[in-house]
């Protein structure tokens, strides 16, 4: 009918997204059977879609390529655990908390059984701050602060935030170790909210649509529809703007994701989640059997998400994991909670 629909896509950018994962996928995917990849980067001004890679190739169904694997919920892993700790900052405790890091069994009233979570190196590393424990992604310290905040606590921190899954109406511990499943697309939102300084952008969700406890706003698809005769039908002019959470929680969670000595006992200093001219906070996730692996990342002008796994949820070799085999710190959500999920 004439219709003219401008999207927010940047064809330089989604061009290099798609590109970058095509090379990725082409150097892990024999060593670690990885066969797709979705992207999303996010302008964190305006919340505006630059770049969306959906699979690596839409008309190949041996790697169900006509799944969008930025809106297909998945298991976000140990990328989820910033929520946990925003939530717990925003309860007044802080990077320099001590939290233990040893063996641990916690009762959890969603389980019959005890939970007793593993990092991924499988070893303890005993007393040490909340910004470590971020930091290196240690699972049982993550474990043991959902707990004290309340997994359901999280769980709204999360929904706030722009996450619209976790649905269930209890979530056990697990969840702290990203367990629900989440899309990338979500997840990337909501890591814009940190990169905003505790405010979400973008454009409001309508009122049939919004839930009470969910986000208020939406990422940016569409500027702009005219019809035939060049009317303006709808057109995105400035993001909205809401506080979700305080700026001080923001700073703390940027701060610690950004904080290359503190991780650098479980990643090592020369890790790839540092850029060499410009400030960058970064989270990896890996989930069981390796089936998911994440990279989330942000810097004050760009928020990027990155999946990489298959689709029909085979699981990757061993080593698979959010930096391609270099995240010895990042962590693993349980099997069980992943079937239970």
């Amino acid at each position: 009918g004439g219709l003219q629909v401008v999207t927010s896509l940047d064809l330089p950018t989604q061009e290099y997204a798609q590109q970058a994962a095509r090379e990725h996928l082409q150097e892990i995917a024999e060593r670690y059977d990885a066969h797709n990849a979705a992207v999303v980067v996010l302008d964190a001004k305006t919340a505006e879609i630059r770049a969306m890679v959906g699979s690596l190739n839409y008309d190949d169904a041996s790697i169900d390529g006509k799944v969008n694997m930025a809106l297909a919920p998945r298991q976000p892993g140990s990328s989820f655990k910033p929520y946990v700790y925003a939530t717990a900052f925003a309860q007044g405790y802080t990077p320099a908390t001590m939290v233990m890091d040893v063996r641990t069994s916690f009762m959890d009233t969603y389980n019959q059984a005890p939970y007793v979570p593993e990092n991924y190196s499988r070893n303890y590393h005993g007393p040490m701050l909340l910004r470590r424990a971020l930091a290196c992604s240690y699972n049982i310290p993550a474990v043991a602060v959902t707990q004290k905040v309340g997994a359901m606590r999280v769980v709204e921190t999360a929904h706030a935030m722009g996450i619209n899954t976790l649905n269930n109406p209890v979530y056990g511990l697990s969840v702290g170790l990203g367990s629900g499943e989440v899309s990338l697309l979500d997840h990337t939102f909501g890591f814009s909210v940190f990169a905003n300084g505790g405010y979400m952008v973008g454009q409001p969700v309508s009122e049939e649509r919004w839930k009470p406890g969910y986000r208020r706003l939406d990422p940016v698809a569409i500027v702009k529809v005219t019809d035939a005769q060049g009317k303006v039908l709808d057109e995105y002019r400035e993001p909205q703007r809401q506080q979700v959470i305080r700026p001080d929680v923001s700073y703390l969670v940027t701060d610690i994701l950004s904080d290359n000595r503190a991780r650098t006992p479980a990643f090592g200093a020369d890790n790839p989640l540092t850029l060499p001219d410009r400030p960058v906070a970064a989270k990896t996730g890996t989930t069981n059997s390796f089936r998911d692996g994440w990279a989330m990342g942000y810097t004050p002008q760009y928020v990027v998400g990155v999946w990489v796994g298959n689709a029909n949820y085979q699981q990757m070799k061993g080593g698979a994991d959010g930096v391609r085999g270099l995240d010895r710190g990042d962590d693993l959500s349980g099997e069980a909670d992943r079937r239970r999920h």
